[in-house]
């Protein structure tokens, strides 16, 4: 297989471009040199690489390759010509290498002071024009690209890599340099990199690396596939019991909310009713875990919020937005941003926000009941007569593990004038606390999609993350 060994290239004057398939068995190297460094080169350079991409060069077949390479270069010449007589440039010719590459094959045609080299660890030996008495050539002799007013002569070559042997294309000054008295084969890497900070500096190394052989695989029997899997699955759920947090059961969770899904999940406490587990103190050491709702729980302050109004009526939500009341006014503002989206008069005080699938239910003081959508639009509305239901701004709510699969167990959250307490229900044990600076107006229900609170503080709303661990 062909690799890219080494490579350098010194934009204007010396660029390097090429393109392989993933497998590595064809593709092109282009290389163009020049001994000024003009930035007219720039576009000469990007004009011939443009030229070469939109010939369709990656699907010449080998057959067609020294074909090909003569006629685009023999047209391709007056183009190019017509370009650096209009330059600046006080040599107007372009030194160039274009090699194509199927498999260990390469067909090339090389213009200018550009040559290449065959070698290997003991040896090496020029390929296509020596560069030995290249600097004593005028130049129409070293055939530059696009110089001459006359038919340039392309003559397409085709060199093979053995196995372990390399290819290098390098201009003639930097060839005359490298391969003196004191070269070494077997090094060339190394004597490359000592020449990489000359001015104009320009190589390309392709080597033929021999071919792996392909190791025989080891086929498992399904007793070993099963006992594979066991262990994996073993090692993954006492990492996944070790952190905590339960993310696959709250993931569950909330797709199942996003889908509307109204599956209930079965209660931990009736595991051991099913499992009908005889061994009394096994029971007991089951039931007295079941016991307790999770192994850590705690209210934290997650962001705060100033209003410019007074709210009246405990915050709603639904998935994306958070719904706030004052006086007779709803107005709706993003979860994320936390800007408003819309907001609503009404014909008389708020008195309640409840969001449900069918839409934001409002119940107004005159005991009117409004739907409205999520753009605040008017659905319905429907007089209740005396039956509008009763709102209490800070009343006690119990979460269970329908609406936090975190959760074993449930627990009861505490609002009173001044904080927030989190208590196990079953043995009255306090989990955590928060503490407010001023006194506690509202307290919404439990947001189960991003498991928090709204608190309504003075002209301020937080939200209040409950972190669970189990």
């Amino acid at each position: 297989m062909i690799t890219l060994s080494s490579k350098m290239q010194s934009p204007p004057s010396a660029v390097l471009e090429y393109q392989v398939e993933r497998d590595g068995r064809y593709g092109w190297f282009l290389a163009v040199w020049h001994p000024e460094e003009h930035h007219i080169l720039e576009e000469i350079q990007a004009e011939i690489k443009l030229e070469i991409m939109n010939s369709d060069v990656m699907n010449i077949s080998k057959i067609e390759a020294e074909k090909w390479l003569k006629n685009f270069f023999a047209d391709y010449h007056w183009r190019l010509h017509a370009s650096l007589r209009r330059s600046e440039l006080k040599e107007q010719g372009i030194s160039l290498f274009l090699g194509l590459m199927y498999d260990n094959e390469i067909y090339f045609v090389q213009f200018g002071r550009l040559f290449c080299v065959l070698g290997d660890k003991k040896k090496y030996a020029p390929v296509g024009r020596n560069w030995e008495n290249s600097h004593l050539q005028t130049l129409e002799q070293m055939n530059l690209l696009g110089m001459s007013a006359q038919e340039i002569r392309v003559r397409p070559q085709k060199v093979v890599i053995p196995e372990n042997q390399f290819l290098l294309v390098l201009p003639g000054q930097m060839a005359r340099d490298l391969f003196g008295n004191d070269f070494d084969p077997g090094s060339v890497n190394a004597l490359l990199d000592s020449l990489a900070t000359r001015p104009g500096a320009l190589w390309l190394l392709l080597r033929h690396e021999p071919s792996q052989q392909r190791t025989k695989r080891r086929k498992f029997s399904s007793l070993h596939i099963a006992t594979g899997i066991l262990f994996l699955c073993t090692i993954l759920a006492v990492i996944y019991v070790s952190f905590g947090g339960r993310f696959f059961e709250v993931a569950w969770q909330r797709a199942r909310m996003l889908f509307q899904s109204k599956t209930k999940p079965i209660p931990l406490q009736e595991i051991p009713s099913y499992l009908n587990i005889e061994n009394q103190r096994m029971r007991g050491m089951l039931e007295q875990a079941l016991k307790s709702p999770a192994r850590k729980v705690e209210l934290k302050f997650a962001w705060n919020t100033d209003l410019p109004f007074q709210v009246t009526a405990a915050p709603g939500f639904d998935l994306e937005n958070i719904y706030l009341a004052t006086d007779n006014k709803v107005l709706a503002f993003n979860k994320k941003e936390r800007n408003r989206l819309w907001s609503k008069d009404m014909e008389s005080k708020v008195q309640g926000i409840t969001c449900s699938s069918g839409g934001l239910m409002i119940n107004l003081e005159n005991n009117q009941l409004l739907n409205l959508n999520h753009k605040g639009e008017t659905n319905w509305q429907l007089s209740l007569q005396g039956h509008a239901p009763q709102y209490h701004s800070l009343k006690p709510i119990e979460i269970t593990n329908g609406n936090d699969p975190r959760l074993d167990g449930s627990l009861l959250i505490i609002p009173n004038s001044r904080g927030i307490i989190a208590l196990d229900i079953n043995t009255g044990e306090a989990f955590s606390e928060i503490t407010f600076k001023d006194d506690l107006q509202y307290l919404s229900a439990y947001d189960s999609f991003q498991s928090c609170f709204y608190a309504v503080v003075q002209n301020e709303i937080i939200c209040i993350d409950l972190k669970i661990l189990n």
